[in-house]
C-alpha cells in the first residue's frame, strides 16, 4: 500500500505504511491526509469578573460580619453600575481555622478564623470595568481572582469557523491533487481531531479572518482587552488515483 503525505514544510514523502497498524485511520489504497484550518477574530463585548474578600479574626462572628458587610457594599456597587440581578453571584463562603507554625515551640499557633466570600459579576459595559474594579477595591474587596473578556457571539463564530475549516480541508485536497497530478476519488474519513497516524497532514497557508461583524454593543477602546481568536480544524483522508 502506498500513501502520499505532505510533511509540514516542503518535503513530500511517498511511503509504504502497515495496513495492520493504521487500518482504522487510513484505507488500504492510495490516499492523502489533509488538514483544514480557520481562524476568525472578534472583539469582546462583556467581561466576567471574579473578586473576593477575606477576613481573619479570632472572633468568628466578627470575621463573618466583616466579610458580609464588605460583600453587601460590593453588591450595591455593581448594581449601581447597571449589572442585572441575574448576572451577580455572591453565594460562596468558606470558613477555616488559620494557624501559623511557631519555630520556638514547634506548635501551630491559632491566628484566627479565616472567612472568605467571592463575588462573580458579568459586566456588559466594558467601559465601566476600570471604574468598577477600583470602586470594589476602595470599598474593601482585597482579592482579584479572575477577569475574562468574552464575546457573546463566540459559539456562533465557532460554528462558522468549523464550516470554514472543512472547506479549507477540501480545498487542500484539491490543491494537493492538482499539484501532484493525481485524481481525487472520494472521501474515506473526516474528523475534527487529528488522526492516529505517523505522518503530518498536508495543509495550506494559515489564514486569519475578521468576523463579519463585531457584537452589537462592541466598545472599540475598552481597557485594551484585545481581540478574541476563534479557531477550528478539520482532518480528512481522500482516496486518490
Amino acid at each position: 500500500m502506498k500513501t502520499l503525505t505532505f510533511v509540514l514544510g516542503t518535503a513530500l514523502t511517498l511511503s509504504a505504511l502497515s495496513f495492520n497498524t493504521l487500518a482504522a485511520a487510513t484505507p488500504d489504497a492510495p490516499h492523502i491526509y489533509v488538514k483544514g484550518e480557520a481562524t476568525l477574530t472578534t472583539m469582546p463585548d462583556y467581561v466576567q469578573i471574579s473578586v473576593g474578600i477575606t477576613e481573619i479574626d479570632k472572633d468568628l462572628i466578627a470575621a463573618k460580619n466583616k466579610t458580609d458587610l464588605t460583600m453587601a457594599k460590593a453588591i450595591k456597587l455593581v448594581k449601581e453600575m447597571g449589572v442585572l440581578q441575574g448576572d451577580i453571584n455572591a453565594g460562596q463562603i468558606s470558613i477555616n481555622r488559620d494557624n501559623q507554625y511557631n519555630r520556638t515551640t514547634g506548635n501551630q499557633d491559632f491566628k484566627g478564623f479565616r472567612v472568605a466570600r467571592t463575588l462573580t459579576v458579568k459586566l456588559s459595559d466594558i467601559n465601566k470595568y476600570p471604574k468598577l474594579l477600583q470602586s470594589l477595591v476602595n470599598n474593601g474587596i482585597n482579592e482579584i481572582n479572575q477577569t475574562q473578556f468574552l464575546a457573546s457571539n463566540y459559539n456562533e463564530l465557532h460554528k462558522k469557523a468549523q464550516k470554514l475549516a472543512i472547506k479549507d480541508a477540501r480545498d487542500a485536497a484539491k490543491e494537493f491533487s492538482e499539484d501532484y497530478g493525481v485524481d481525487l476519488k472520494g472521501l474515506y474519513s473526516a474528523s475534527l481531531s487529528p488522526l492516529n497516524v505517523q505522518s503530518q497532514p498536508y495543509m495550506r497557508a494559515e489564514k486569519v479572518m475578521m468576523a463579519d461583524s463585531a457584537p452589537s454593543n462592541y466598545v472599540p477602546d475598552a481597557y485594551h482587552a484585545g481581540e478574541i481568536k476563534v479557531t477550528a480544524s478539520s482532518y480528512a483522508v481522500y482516496y486518490i488515483d
